[in-house]
């Protein structure tokens, strides 16, 4: 494990299991790892989020429980989620959380992530303009739909 961050992340995915939701407190999970509760609301922000397959909830009071919820486990929820989310600009980084979440659900294969990646890198999107973050979200947003419509017609 690379820092705190990476090590909270792995005890919460490993404690959440195959279930469906988790409720822990807050408080609880900052004193086991020593951490300020600050800390434990960064992980939740960038490492259990909707681009990563994940909804979160405060509960006030009584120690400040949280619940990490898995989205819902059919691709077209989580991808009328993710759509409305790309109507936003997103940069490189949320979009491979995407990538990688699309390829834990099947949608995409390794090396079709590996395309994609590709496609709507820094490197590859580079302009004078600095529109990388919204054509990044237009692509992506493409491409999901395209294999939307591919795949509602294989079924």
């Amino acid at each position: 494990m690379s820092n705190i961050s990476d090590m909270i992340e792995a005890f919460l995915i490993d404690t959440l299991g195959d279930d469906e939701y988790l409720d822990i407190s807050r408080n609880d999970l900052a004193n086991y790892f020593n951490v300020a509760p600050s800390q434990i609301n960064y992980v939740l922000t960038t490492r259990f989020n909707y681009e990563r397959g994940f909804l979160t909830e405060s509960k006030r009071g009584g120690g400040g429980y949280i619940t990490i919820m898995r989205t819902d486990s059919k691709n077209s929820t989580w991808l009328t989620g993710i759509l409305d989310r790309l109507n936003q600009d997103v940069d490189y980084r949320t979009a491979c959380y995407i990538v990688d979440e699309a390829v834990s659900r099947k949608v995409f294969s390794d090396s079709q992530a590996e395309i994609i990646k590709s496609a709507i890198s820094p490197a590859a999107l580079s302009n004078p303009f600095k529109l990388e973050n919204h054509l990044r979200s237009q692509i992506l947003q493409r491409i999901l739909l395209k294999h939307n419509v591919k795949q509602r017609e294989k079924d």
